[in-house]
Parts: structure tokens; sequence; C-alpha cells
């Protein structure tokens, strides 16, 4: 499952926001696991399901 996959799957607007918000953050080069977690734990409380998916990628870098 890819980011693009994710995000054309899903409805909701609020949750499709915070997806592209730590994908966003996630690329960044100068990227600090600190910063991003904040984002990656609105996620989390907001859909688990979506959260591990998401982690997945970022941790093995697809970001296509």
């Amino acid at each position: 499952m890819s980011f693009k996959e994710i995000l054309k799957n899903t409805n909701d607007q609020v949750l499709k926001g915070l997806i592209l918000k730590v994908k966003n953050e996630s690329m960044k080069k100068d990227m600090l696991w600190p910063e991003l977690r904040i984002f990656l734990k609105d996620l989390k409380d907001y859909d688990e399901e979506i959260f591990l998916k998401v982690l997945n990628l970022i941790t093995e870098k697809k970001y296509k």
C-alpha cells in the first residue's frame, strides 16, 4: 500500500489532512523524530489502523 492508495481510499477530510501532514513532515531532509512524533500521535489517536499503515511506509521510506 502507498500513501496515494491510502489517501484515495479515505473519504474523511480530517484523516486525509493528518496523513498528508505526517507524510510531508517525514519527507523533510532535516526531519527530527521528536517533531514528527506529535503528528504521528494525532494520527494514531484519530485512526490507529491507518496510523500503522502510514508508520510502515515512513519506516520503509516508501513515499511514492
